[in-house]
């Protein structure tokens, strides 16, 4: 059974590097990559109108087209997975109907009181996840760090 890897992918910058970190880990461990697109979120807001879920589906169905394009070009087993939940939610939802070993998502570098009142995808994660979740900051968090 191959080494399955969860990976959050929305298109961004912090996302391709990412999938390109989960392609690397799959390639070392004969693994799979799992790149999945959540869409979902609130079904309903007062106020500002909502992106119909069906352009939010289309937009994330072509995400994951380029994700997997992306990946072609390793030789290291994909598979798409549009999912219509929130961020954290449909990772861990993804994960845990596909028996995965690990999560693996991007960063935007921002601070930790910015993480926990903007409740991002990495720190829900990695407080709620019974599965490692590496957490891979943006190139230019990087340069930052060194």
């Amino acid at each position: 059974m191959a080494f399955k890897i969860v990976v959050g992918y929305d298109g961004s910058d912090g996302a391709k590097v990412a999938l390109d970190e989960a392609v690397g880990l799959a390639k070392q461990l004969s693994g799979k990559v799992l790149v999945t697109y959540a869409f979902g979120g609130p079904k309903q807001y007062s106020g500002a109108p909502l992106t119909p879920r069906k352009t939010l589906q289309e937009m994330g169905a072509q995400v994951l087209e380029e994700a997997v394009e992306r990946v072609g070009r390793s030789g290291v087993a994909v598979e798409p997975i549009l999912v219509d939940d929130n961020s954290y939610k449909g990772l861990l939802s993804v994960a845990s109907q596909h028996r995965a070993d690990m999560i693996v998502v991007g960063t935007h570098g921002e601070s930790l009181i910015g993480g926990v009142l903007l409740g991002s995808t990495a720190y829900r994660l990695v407080h709620s996840s019974t599965r490692p979740v590496l957490v891979v900051p943006t190139r230019k968090s990087k340069k930052r760090a060194d």
